[in-house]
């Protein structure tokens, strides 16, 4: 009877601990602790008020949990913030939320960036809590905190805090058809770096992205937990103490739970994760003589359930300073080039790394410099070594070739690209749009006139852009853009100079990464005209457009046409009647192009200014103009004098 007594006991200090009752049933628990009835003391649009598509981890130290077993959770809510008058109703087409407990610790720099190395193995993480269309029906609030608006209600996930995993909440926002509703912020508190007992880490890109690109340290979404005590068997145990110098004694306490009334019939330990069983004892003690990391697994059985277990990967160390725990981290040292730095702990007297994953060792120093042939993506590992034995990890990193203005890409007229900017540093403070990981280009002007720089082509996050002047020592802000096109960026100068040379940074917003285009359009400025020089005969008709400047483009469309059209360019005018319907050759042939198009830039070269052109259209085999026999069957259009400026 020590299970069903302590489960007994675990519900009356629940009810001690101000945890309410829910209405549906179960108790109910705000995350973090002590805003039931208490407005926190920030707010976030993401990702309820944002028509981005987000996926974002919310993770709750498991201290804040006040249950002392397993629990099933049963629905999460969530809350505006406060003072906010009214809201919704709003549906959500595409709207997931996974429940599960993390294999790494809430805060920052433990947590791994990479979403899916968190969740713990064995836990039944990540758990499909809700999928499907969320509806928010309306409310009225102008009170503080505000009533709570999200109930969302899903498959129930068994959770122990007693493990001391800590609690994620994933929500991802694909987006339903033109995107997600703006419903409203929500209620969230910040605190001191280890007082708030969680942080939230997201992507504002894409809800599918596998790496964060946005963390809040210490801050996180007010929610309210519904849960039960969870029915079934649950293996759980704890030690003391968890590591030490060899040989080391460590005591075992069970912590399994069982709804069983006759209680847990059996225990089987294995210490060392060699798969053999060394203790049935409830509470047994075993020593460890030899330096390593150890996982221990425990199988529990009762009367009314198949067997439970809990493996708990390596959560003994002994000789903790020289358990090897290999890690490293990367930053540019060039174009194309990394600097690496070995952060494994435990000691390790040898290193091997394989840099750009070919599976080929690349260098042994402890900190190498590597080149690679080209940018992207590489997988780079590492292997160290110790006395107590090997250990290997490995990670993404990204090669850039033009993280620092120094390193500026030449940029050309039209659109550039792709780029990638994972794994660029931020160079300097941005002048609007919190910028962030930005690479460089460099432009130079061809002609005077208006320029426009944009990434409004398929980008793959929330970009910023920036113009400078000067030189990479000594830059000036000449505009900033954080949006322009939806989230992406446009920026607009009137008034360009031809040889105006420019510096161009292309951030993301918080520091989001991705890929993206860049484009550039220059519109020239001057004098130039269309003047009509001849008339047509026949049905068809050209017309002109575009900006006859130099470093503009022109167009011309014969219209009307009944047979085989062609469009002609001529250098001198002619003005000669070619047959009795009196049909006029307005230019010489210098250029005859078929089709009823004929389109071209106009070199950015100012000697071309003042200089003149004739276009004229033909219609081959059409009636109306020149007749069979005089000479033949052909219409000629007006002709254009072009007069470019």
């Amino acid at each position: 009877m020590r299970v069903a007594l302590s489960f007994v006991l675990s519900v009356a200090l629940l009810s001690l601990c101000a945890v309410s009752a829910s209405a549906q049933g179960g108790t109910t628990q705000t995350l973090p602790v002590g805003f039931e009835t208490r407005e926190g003391n920030g707010s976030t649009s993401f990702p309820l008020n944002t028509t981005g598509t987000h996926r974002w981890h919310w993770v709750y130290d498991s201290a804040q949990l006040l249950a002392s077993g397993p629990i099933a959770i049963t629905q999460i809510d969530l809350r505006p913030e406060g003072g906010l008058a009214a809201w919704g109703p709003a549906s959500f087409a595409n709207f997931e939320l996974r429940l599960g407990a993390a294999q790494n610790d809430y805060r920052v720099g433990s947590y791994d960036l990479s979403f899916d190395a968190n969740w713990a193995p064995g836990t039944g993480s990540p758990h499909s809590f809700f999928a499907g269309t969320l509806s928010v029906p309306a409310g009225v609030g102008g009170t503080s905190p505000s009533p709570w608006s999200v109930a969302i209600q899903g498959a129930p996930f068994v959770y122990d805090p007693s493990q001391g995993r800590d609690l994620i909440l994933e929500l991802r926002t694909p987006g339903g058809g033109a995107g997600n509703p703006l419903l409203h912020s929500l209620d969230g508190v910040s605190a001191p770096s280890g007082a708030n007992g969680g942080n939230r880490y997201g992507n504002t890109s894409s809800a599918f992205a596998t790496v964060a690109t946005f963390a809040s340290n210490e801050f996180v979404p007010v929610v309210r937990v519904h849960y039960q005590p969870a029915m079934g068997l649950f293996a759980g145990f704890s030690a003391q103490p968890r590591s030490g110098a060899s040989p080391l004694v460590v005591s075992f306490s069970d912590r399994s739970f069982s709804s069983d009334p006759a209680g847990i019939q059996s225990w089987a330990w294995d210490f060392d994760g060699d798969g053999i069983v060394d203790s049935s004892s409830q509470f047994p003690s075993f020593t460890y003589t030899s330096c390593g990391s150890y996982d221990v697994k425990l199988i529990v059985a009762d009367t009314l359930h198949p067997p439970a277990s809990l493996t708990l990967p390596a959560y003994i160390q002994v000789d903790p300073q020289n358990v090897l725990a290999p890690n490293f981290t990367s930053a540019p040292a060039g174009p194309l080039t990394l600097v690496f730095t070995d952060a494994s702990l435990g000691n390790p007297v040898s290193w091997d790394w394989d840099l750009d994953g070919d599976g080929v060792s690349d260098s042994t120093a402890q900190g190498p410099v590597f080149a690679y042939p080209a940018p992207g993506p590489y997988t780079a590992s590492l292997r160290v070594t110790n006395a107590c034995g090997s250990a290997t990890t490995s990670r993404v990193v990204y090669a850039v070739r033009n993280d620092e203005c120094a390193q500026a890409l030449a940029l050309n007229v039209g659109t550039n690209g792709p780029f990638d900017s994972r794994g660029a540093t931020t160079s300097l403070a941005w002048p609007c749009g919190f910028g962030g990981a930005d690479l460089w280009f460099s432009y130079t002007a061809s002609c005077s006139g208006s320029l426009r720089i944009d990434t409004c082509t398929n980008p793959a996050f929330d970009t910023v852009l920036a113009l400078w002047s000067g030189t990479c020592g000594a830059l000036t802000p000449v505009a900033c853009r954080d949006d322009g096109c939806g989230l992406q960026s446009q920026l607009d100068l009137p008034n360009v100079v031809a040889g105006d040379r420019f510096w161009i940074s292309v951030g993301g917003f918080q520091g989001a990464q991705g890929l993206f285009f860049v484009t550039i359009e220059e519109r020239a400025t001057g004098s130039g005209s269309f003047t009509p020089a001849f008339p047509a005969c026949g049905a068809a008709g050209l017309l002109a457009a575009g900006n006859p400047n130099v470093g503009g483009a022109v167009r011309f469309d014969l219209v009307g046409g009944q047979a085989t059209p062609f469009v002609n360019v001529g250098l001198y005018p002619l003005g000669v009647t070619i047959c009795a319907a009196g049909c006029v050759l307005g230019a010489t042939l210098e250029g005859t192009y078929p089709g009823e198009s004929f389109s071209g830039p106009i070199p950015c070269d100012p000697t071309l200014r003042g200089a003149v052109f004739y276009v004229q259209g033909f219609d081959l085999g059409a009636s109306g103009g020149c007749a069979a026999g005089d000479p033949f069957p052909i219409a000629l259009s007006n002709t254009w004098r072009v007069t470019i400026g």
